[in-house]
């Protein structure tokens, strides 16, 4: 059984879920003052951005493998079709499954949300899905960078409190900017990691048409933005004490920044670790001073 669950649960890519659990939980943050909260709604919301981000993720590991993406140079964690570790069909199946789910936890939140809620949903499965697969990839077009940007940001916390509320606050859009833009450093890790075989294989990311060094000034670029965002929204929270956190977080911010610059090929796989978890201790900070 082991054998079975551990490859599925690798597939996942446990440290990537961050990028949607938490702008469903700062989204909810905001709203749960509002007298309208429900518990039930958060949770549907919360088990349904899991399923398609996961569900986005089998049809990477799939479909990278298929298109040659992921192959013996791979220099990052280890995929678990090119590993022959579960079956392409096996992952077909992961994947109608995921994606089933994903829709079962929707249909509560298009019933409180309405047509708005829909066009979200079924817009974050199809752009899941064709990621990487279809006739257009996105992911192999460039335009990974603004699909992580829209829908783990703006996209994922003002439709969490949308359904809570019914409405949009400048917080929620404000939070929504500064967490999409930290989704984004992570695939910035990832594309200047995989850069060489991306490119060989004609995956035009940012890192392949522009090169890897645009990505790393980006990657610090996309951080700045990050705490451009929190000073308005320290005054949308009408407190000093966020500012103060954000700005404790600076030293983690430079470090970020040299490994970024310094390190190179699988030595970046550790990385990502380190940026996902500044994305917890940053939406922690935010849902923290939501409620002082």
């Amino acid at each position: 059984m082991i054998q079975i669950i551990k490859p599925i649960l690798l597939a996942t890519r446990p440290k990537t879920l961050t990028t949607s659990i938490s702008p469903v939980i700062v989204g909810s943050a905001f709203s749960i003052g509002h007298q309208n909260y429900n518990l039930s709604i958060f949770l549907c919301t919360l088990f349904a951005a899991i399923f398609i981000q996961v569900g986005t993720n089998f049809v990477n590991d799939l479909y990278d493998y298929l298109k040659g993406a992921d192959n013996d140079n791979r220099l990052g964690p280890e995929r678990m079709v090119q590993a022959k570790l579960i079956s392409i069909q096996s992952m077909k199946y992961l994947i109608l499954g995921t994606f089933f789910m994903a829709i079962l936890c929707g249909i509560p939140l298009v019933l409180r949300g309405g047509y708005p809620i829909l066009i979200i949903g079924l817009t974050s499965i199809i752009s899941g899905y064709a990621y990487t697969a279809g006739p257009y990839p996105l992911g192999y077009n460039g335009w990974g960078d603004l699909f992580v940007f829209c829908f783990f940001g703006p996209i994922a916390v003002c439709g969490t409190y949308f359904l809570q509320t019914l409405s949009i606050s400048s917080e929620s859009i404000l939070s929504g900017f500064i967490l999409g833009c930290l989704s984004v450093t992570l695939l910035c890790v990832n594309n200047i990691r995989d850069c060489e075989t991306d490119k060989g294989v004609g995956k035009k990311t940012l890192a392949v048409r522009f090169g890897s060094q645009f990505v790393r000034i980006m990657f610090v670029g996309l951080f700045l933005l990050s705490y451009l965002f929190s000073i308005y929204l320290s005054f949308s929270l009408n407190t000093k004490i966020f500012l103060i956190f954000i700005f404790l977080t600076i030293p983690f911010f430079f470090s970020l920044s040299r490994d970024i610059f310094n390190l190179k090929a699988d030595k970046l796989n550790p990385l990502l670790g380190k940026v996902s978890s500044y994305i917890i201790i940053y939406s922690l900070i935010i849902i923290f001073c939501i409620f002082i």
